[in-house]
């Protein structure tokens, strides 16, 4: 289980969370899975008794492990990647877009918590937990897609109102892109660029659940610098020109065509 070397972990979530080497983050009941960057694990809170099974009856591949509450049957579900999924790679945003529609359809079928961010989860080694180890062999994304129902719907986007998760991750990285193409042209010094990429982000980080002051920040570095070094300035200006033109065009001959209909509705008064 390839957990951060110095993870967040909690003996009592209302108690805060703290860093602590992972050899003793593995006693506390509660810790970081995937490290602040990358996913490791697709995690899952599902708040029901026999939660752990909670897989079975939604007709979906055996997770890594589950780890249940025995007081109450609720259950953190693992299924861990063959290989991490970077959460703010410009240059590897299509499995991030997979696997967010993998996570949007599995929470949607398992019934599981939509606003839990898989932050912490419970930690599978913790002698409080009743843990049971399913398929010890990590999935790869497209194997785990193919398990998937083929009745289980995968939006291709996914809407903001409906992000959650990793979904959170892909529309402000894809909002965030689509205004960078269309406002690098007014910039030229890279310190305003980056500023004015991580307003515009605060401004998309509106979720239920917003996304932590770091994976926003990671986000605007990557999308910032991508734009920055590989959007031509002076062919945007270019095509701005020549749209701007274009439109003008355009409107000049509406005004012509509706003017040409006055003087013909003048004339049929005449007569």
């Amino acid at each position: 289980m390839p957990f951060p070397s110095r993870p967040l972990c909690s003996d009592d979530l209302s108690h805060g969370l703290w860093r602590a080497p992972l050899d003793e983050a593995l006693k506390q009941p509660y810790i970081q899975a995937n490290p602040q960057r990358r996913i490791w694990a697709l995690l899952f809170d599902v708040d029901r008794e026999l939660a752990a099974l909670s897989w079975e009856d939604a007709h979906l591949p055996p997770p890594t492990w589950t780890a249940m509450n025995p007081k109450n049957g609720h259950a953190h579900l693992a299924y861990m990647l063959k290989a991490p999924v970077a959460k703010s790679d410009a240059a590897r945003l299509k499995p991030l877009r997979l696997l967010a529609r993998i996570q949007h359809a599995m929470t949607h079928a398992l019934g599981a918590d939509r606003g839990y961010t898989g932050l912490i989860t419970k930690t599978p080694t913790y002698e409080g937990w009743r843990t049971a180890i399913w398929r010890p062999t990590p999935y790869d994304l497209d194997e785990l897609r193919d398990w998937l129902p083929d009745d289980l719907p995968m939006p291709q986007r996914i809407k903001k109102t409906e992000a959650l998760g990793i979904g959170r991750n892909v529309f402000l990285f894809e909002s965030l892109a689509s205004w960078s193409y269309r406002n690098r042209r007014h910039y030229n010094r890279f310190a305003a660029w980056f500023k004015a990429c991580f307003v515009h982000a605060e401004k998309i980080n509106t979720f239920q659940t917003p996304l932590p002051h770091n994976e926003v920040k990671a986000t605007v570095k990557s999308v910032a610098t991508w734009t920055w070094r590989n959007f031509d300035v002076a062919a945007s200006d270019a095509r701005f020109s020549a749209l701007q033109t274009h439109r003008s065009g355009l409107a000049s001959a509406q005004r012509q065509a509706q003017k040409f209909d006055r003087q013909a509705q003048l004339l049929l008064m005449g007569d």
